[in-house]
């Protein structure tokens, strides 16, 4: 069952190392997160994700056929239509309930916003397989430039040190004006 990087496998063969690298990413993200680590999970799923389109890419069977694309083109637009609708309809009822409970505004704009990234994200793949022509290779060269633009963008807000609170000899110290309270961790 080894891979010969001269030959091409079977499609049997590319599901079943399929089924074991998803088996093992998803026993290793669970005990990753029971750990509390949360870097190795993304370092797995990017690595999975390479080992299985090098897999796709040696199967001499054929995986998906035009019927396979043009159904799935439909389930996703339909998918994201439908998420749209829940997400904004969810938006606004958590919004409207904020004086109740303060943490339904944060989740209701975390909501707006996961919604829009999605309808931002489908304008500018739908505006680029318009405008240029199909190519794989481009495809994921512009897939893999906004997930690290977007990586980027997140990693300097989130961890720029602003507005947090910072562990100073065994003790919170405020750094910025936070908007939420010390944490209930013991600062080591």
């Amino acid at each position: 069952m080894l891979i010969n990087s001269n030959k091409f496998m079977s499609l049997k063969t590319y599901q079943t190392w399929r089924l074991v690298i998803t088996f093992i990413l998803a026993m290793a993200i669970s005990q990753s997160i029971v750990v509390g680590n949360y870097v190795i999970p993304i370092m797995l799923m990017v690595v999975s994700s390479l080992a299985l389109w090098y897999l796709r890419s040696r199967v001499k069977g054929v995986l998906a056929d035009e019927r396979d694309y043009a159904l799935g083109g439909k389930a996703a637009l339909l998918s994201m239509q439908i998420f749209g609708w829940l997400g904004a309809i969810s938006m606004f009822v958590l919004y409207s309930q904020k004086a109740i409970n303060p943490a339904y505004e944060v989740i209701a704009l975390t909501l707006s916003y996961s919604v829009l990234f999605l309808f931002l994200t489908y304008s500018l793949v739908y505006h680029y397989y318009n405008r240029f022509k199909f190519n794989k290779k481009n495809i994921y060269l512009f897939l893999i430039t906004l997930i690290v633009f977007i990586i980027v963008i997140f990693g300097v807000r989130l961890f720029s040190g602003e507005d947090n609170w910072i562990c100073k000899a065994g003790s919170w110290q405020k750094h910025g004006q936070p908007s939420f309270p010390a944490p209930q961790t013991e600062c080591k």
